[in-house]
C-alpha cells in the first residue's frame, strides 16, 4: 500500500437522508422562495427569517397594508408545522411513508395553487404556500445523518466553509467530501430560484409548477433508491438498558474484597519483578 494512502468506507445512508434527495428538496425551496417573492407581493413562503427583517423594516416606514402579509406568512408556517408534527406522532415507525405523503402534500398545494391562479388574493397563495414549506422543513431535518434545513443556507455555507478549511488546510479527506457535497447543496438551492426567476415572467401564476414538477423528481428518486437501502427508524425515543440490581447482587457488591484492582498485565508484571 502507498505510503499516504487513506481508504474511506462508504456509508449507505436511507433515500430520504442522501445527498442528492437532499439536492432536490434544496432546488425545491429556492425555486418556491423565489416565487412568492417575485409574484406575490415580495414575501418570502420558507424563509422567515427574511419575513421578519421585512416586517420590521415595513413597519419602521409606516407601510402598514404590508404588515399583514407577513405575518400571515409567519403565523401559517407555524400552523403547518404543528399539522406536520401531527401526522409524525401517527407515522412513528415508517419514515419511508411518512417521507411520500408529505412530498405528495407538498405537490397537492402546489398544485392548487397553480389552478386557482390570479383569481385568489395574494394572502391566500402565501398562506397556502407557507404550509407547503413548513411541512419540507418539519420532515427532512437530517442528511447524511447531519442536520439539514432545506429552506436556509446559512448554516450549510459555514459548513462549506468550515470543511473547506478544515479539508484543504489540514488535509482532511472526509472534510474535503463534506465541502463538495454542501456545495451541490447551496448550488441547489441557487438553481432552483434561477430557474423560477426565468420561468416567472412568462407562465406568472403557473410557474409555481416549476418546483412542483422537482417535487416529481424527488419522488421518482425516493422510489427509486429507496429499494437498494434499508429503511431506517428515526426520532425515537431512547430507552434505558440498566437493570436494578437485585438484593443478592447488592450483597455481593458490598461484600467484594478490596484487593489489588490493577488491570491483569500490570499485577503479573508486578509478580514477575516482585
Amino acid at each position: 500500500m502507498r505510503k499516504g494512502t487513506i481508504f474511506l468506507r462508504r456509508q449507505v445512508y436511507p433515500a430520504y437522508q442522501q445527498l442528492y434527495f437532499g439536492a432536490f428538496l434544496a432546488a425545491i425551496a429556492g425555486g418556491l422562495d423565489a416565487y412568492t417573492y417575485l409574484e406575490h407581493g415580495g414575501v418570502f413562503a420558507g424563509l422567515q427569517t427574511g419575513n421578519l427583517i421585512l416586517l420590521g423594516v415595513n413597519l419602521s416606514k409606516g407601510h402598514f397594508a404590508k404588515v399583514g402579509y407577513y405575518l400571515i406568512a409567519i403565523v401559517a408556517f407555524g400552523l403547518g408545522t404543528i399539522f406536520i408534527r401531527h401526522v409524525q406522532h401517527y407515522f412513528k415507525q415508517n419514515y419511508l411513508k411518512r417521507a411520500y405523503f408529505v412530498l405528495i402534500y407538498e405537490f397537492a398545494l402546489m398544485v392548487l395553487v397553480a389552478m386557482i391562479g390570479s383569481r385568489a388574493p395574494d394572502v391566500i397563495t402565501v398562506m397556502l404556500l407557507a404550509i407547503t414549506a413548513a411541512a419540507q422543513l418539519q420532515e427532512f431535518r437530517k442528511l447524511q445523518d447531519e442536520p439539514f434545513t432545506s429552506l436556509m443556507m446559512t448554516g450549510i455555507i459555514r459548513t462549506a466553509a468550515e470543511n473547506l478549511y478544515t479539508g484543504y488546510v489540514h488535509h482532511d479527506v472526509p472534510s474535503q467530501q463534506k465541502a463538495k457535497n454542501t456545495g451541490i447543496v447551496v448550488g441547489s438551492f441557487m438553481g432552483g430560484a434561477f430557474i423560477a426567476g426565468i420561468f416567472v415572467p412568462w407562465l406568472q401564476d403557473a410557474a409555481i409548477l416549476v418546483p412542483a414538477v422537482l417535487i416529481l423528481g424527488a419522488i421518482f428518486y425516493l422510489s427509486q433508491h429507496s429499494r437498494l437501502t434499508p429503511p431506517k427508524r428515526e426520532e425515537e425515543p431512547e430507552t434505558s438498558t440498566q437493570t436494578t440490581p437485585t438484593r443478592a447482587q447488592k450483597y455481593e457488591q458490598k461484600t467484594e474484597p478490596e484487593g489489588d484492582t490493577a488491570e491483569p498485565e500490570t499485577r503479573s508484571r508486578r509478580h514477575r519483578h516482585g
